[in-house]
This record gives structure tokens, sequence and C-alpha cells, in this order.
């Protein structure tokens, strides 16, 4: 019976073995085969030099920005079609402010989005090494305003001016889009090795065209104040792209940029490309057709924007006005018909002088007052920034209150610059009468309604 039960075993072990067998019509499966490897979606360095200056370059919103837009500048170029950038976390963050001359570090982690069809994800960190370099700030000389078209209907070159050593200028762009959605770049060039100080505030793409003209407007006072901006190269043959942005039917953008050249020249372009696209094709091509509103070209800033007053207590207020039609900045071609009215772009410094004769302290107010519609205000008065909300009635608004002791005489300095999207002239003064006491909120009954559609100027 054991014998039996062994032949029984190996009988099951034999019929086992030939099932497992394929049959003639049956074949091995094949082996998998290993899948292919995408190309990465782009390429991210291991490190990168940021040069800025300021005094000192603060730590969080502008180095922020200027370290972004240095690693766009390095990553971007590298991209496949539909890869998308993200930076975060920055580690250590924040940095301390940097004074003159010193320098610091951080890691920026970078994650490059890939399609997964045609590229792969790519991770990564970069060190960036900042310094802050010794320039002294510069006061430019020239405006180029680029407001013309407002809304850009086709792609192609929608202003170009051109900045030398010896005389600093200020580009002041805000353009909107209709139709299709579009790249909207400004790009600087040259022609020699140039080194060139940027100083650059810009918001948008967003539908509240009164929010990005105050964003830019506010956020340039304060870096012009402390002389806060990066330092770039620009090499022959390789546009450098100072912003880039897509915009979509509707959406506004716009910015304020210093141009200090310290070496070489260059020339400063805004382009209107297809989403996606390049602007290299356009920078040399025709310009876009303007609109009719006039609202281009290359005006003459020295000197303008520069008001003094004087007030003496028990006389009648003293008050300036800017942003009209009467006194702008001159176009610097007599043949060209541009004109900024509005004074876009234009930096205005209002010294008030204020004498109080009598023998007792006195209460005089500073005060803003619309005169042609809603507009919002950032100023700089004595080096303090008031950031205001939004007026539309024409009435005094307060901004602050000065004591005058007895027999005293004292100046008070505001500098300001109109929002690209509010309404001028204003009216800006100062009066023993005391204003009404607060700004109206974005939003509410007496302050301004969001989205705000601009007019023709």
């Amino acid at each position: 019976m054991r014998f039996v039960g062994i032949l029984a075993f190996v009988f099951l072990l034999l019929a086992r073995a030939a099932s497992a067998q394929p049959t003639e019509s049956e074949s091995p499966s094949p082996s998998p085969l290993p899948a292919p490897t995408l190309p990465p979606a782009g390429i991210i360095p291991a490190n990168i030099i940021l040069d800025v200056t300021g005094y000192p370059a603060t730590g969080m919103d502008v180095l922020n920005e200027q370290i972004i837009a240095a690693l766009d500048r390095a990553i971007r170029p590298t991209l496949r079609p539909g890869a998308a950038i993200r930076y975060g976390p920055f580690v250590p963050w924040p940095l301390l402010p940097l004074a003159l001359g010193a320098r610091g570090a951080v890691n920026v982690t970078v994650t490059i989005d890939g399609d997964d069809v045609t590229n792969a994800d790519v991770n990564g960190v970069t060190t960036v090494t900042v310094n802050n370099i010794v320039v002294p700030p510069a006061v430019p000389s020239v405006l180029f305003l680029s407001d013309d078209p407002e809304y850009l209907q086709t792609e192609g070159l929608v202003f170009r001016g051109n900045v030398a050593a010896d005389r600093a200028a200020r580009l002041y762009y805000y353009q909107s889009d209709i139709g299709v959605p579009r790249d909207l770049d400004v790009v600087l060039t040259s022609a020699v090795p140039s080194r060139v100080q940027l100083i650059d505030a810009a918001a948008g793409p967003e539908l509240d065209v009164m929010d990005v003209g105050h964003t830019v407007s506010r956020d340039f006072l304060r870096f012009e104040h402390n002389n806060e901006g990066a330092l770039v190269d620009v090499a022959p043959g390789h546009p450098f792209i100072v912003r880039h942005a897509l915009i979509i039917g509707g959406e506004v953008v716009a910015g304020a940029v210093d141009l200090h050249v310290l070496s070489g020249a260059v020339g400063v372009s805004v382009v209107a490309s297809p989403a996606g696209g390049r602007p290299d094709a356009y920078l040399n091509g025709p310009r876009v057709p303007l609109d009719g509103h006039g609202r281009h070209g290359v005006f003459a800033l020295d000197g303008f924007g520069n008001i003094a007053q004087s007030y003496t207590v028990g006389g009648t207020g003293a008050a300036v006005k800017y942003g009209g039609r009467t006194v702008t900045p001159r176009n610097l071609d007599p043949g060209d018909l541009g004109r900024d009215f509005g004074d876009y772009g234009v930096v205005h410094r209002i010294a008030f002088t204020l004498v109080n004769p009598t023998d007792t302290p006195r209460l005089v107010y500073l005060y803003e007052k619309p005169l042609a519609g809603p507009v919002r205000s950032s100023f700089y008065i004595d080096g303090q920034l008031k950031d205001l909300g939004c007026v539309r009635m024409p009435q005094p608004y307060w901004i602050t209150t000065y004591q005058l002791a007895p027999h005293s005489t004292g100046v008070s300095t505001t500098v300001t610059m109109p929002d690209g999207g509010s309404f001028y002239p204003l009216e800006f003064g100062v009066s023993e009468t005391q204003p009404l006491p607060y700004t109206p909120l974005v939003g509410t009954a007496d302050g301004c309604s969001p989205n705000v559609t601009r007019l023709a100027q």
C-alpha cells in the first residue's frame, strides 16, 4: 500500500508539470518592457547669484519678488511646453535686512511640473546668494509712457525706448487684454554688454483696475524711498525679461520700472505675444496700432513734479493740484501728439512751508480732494507711508495733522505718484479747517466700488 501511494504521488506531480506546459495553441507571455524615460520638464540650477541695492535691502516682500524673478530668468528658458514652476519653501526665511555691502543666502525648493506625457516632473533646491551692492540713487530724467493702446487686440511691439548711461529713465506701462489670452513682456536688449539697476513695481493680471494701479504706485514709492532694486546684466543677442505676465480678456497689468544704466546702453520694450510664445520675434517689428487716446510718449521729467507752497496760520488754506491737463510733462518729440494727462508715472514731491506767527499752538491738517472721480492714493509724508482708501466725492479728506508751536516755521514734505486707473486732477492741501476724518473703504457707500472701469482721460 505504501508503494501504491508513492506511485500515485509521482503521477500527480507529472500531471501538474504537464498542465503547466504550453499547448500548441498557446505561447509564452512576453516579459514586460521597461517604461520609456521622459525628458525633464526643465533644468533647475544648483546655485544663482542675485545682486540687489537698498538702504538697507529689506527681507520679506522685496527680496521675495527679486529672488523669484531671478529664478524665473534662470529656469523659464529651459522649460518644455506645458511645464510650470512652483517655488517654496525658502530656508531660512525671512532673511534679515541686508546692510550695504552685506551678503546672505537662501535655499529655495523648486518644483517643475511636467505634463507626464512628453516631459517629467523635476524637483530640486537652488541656493540663491544675495549681495547688497552700493549704488547711488539716480533720479530719472525721462519717462516712457506705454498706455496706448490700453486694450491689446493683437500681438506685436507695444512700446520701445532707449536708455543711455548718462540719463536714467522710468517706464510706466498699463495694458489690458481683449480677445484671446496673450503674454505681455517687458524686455531689455543691448548691442553691448550692459549692467542696469532696476527698481521695479508691478501688479496684475487682475480685473480690478484701481487695485492694480494702486499697488504699483504704493510699492514703487516704497522701493524708491530706500533705493531698493536689483542689478542685472544684459548681453548682446540675449533679450532680458524684466516682467512676464499672461493676461486674459478684461484683465489689466501695470508697472513702474526705473532703469539706471551703470555701463553700456539698453533698449526697453513692451511686447504682446501669443500665450505661451516668446517676445523675441516682435522686438524689431512694427508697433501695434494706437487707440487714438494719445496716452504714450517720451516725456521730460527734469524738475517736473517738484511743487512748493507756503501756508501761514490764520489765512486761507493753501493747495496744489496735480494730474490735470493744463500742466503736464513735456513730450520730447514735438511732432508726437502723445500726452500724459493724469501724470501717470510721475513722482510728485510737494513741500509745504508751515508758518505759525501767533502766540498759541495751532493745528493744521493735510488733506486730499478728488476733482474728477474715484481716486486712491499713497503718500510718503515726512518719510512715513500713508496708504489710503478710495475717495470719490469732491470734498476734503483727512491725511495727517500737525501741531505748530508758537512762532515756529517748519516744512512738510510729501512724495506721491498718481495711481493708474484713478481719475485726476487731485487737490492736495493744508488748512486749519478739519477735513472729513476718514478715508472710505473700497465697497462702502461713500467709497468706491471694486472693478471700477477706467474712462478715457
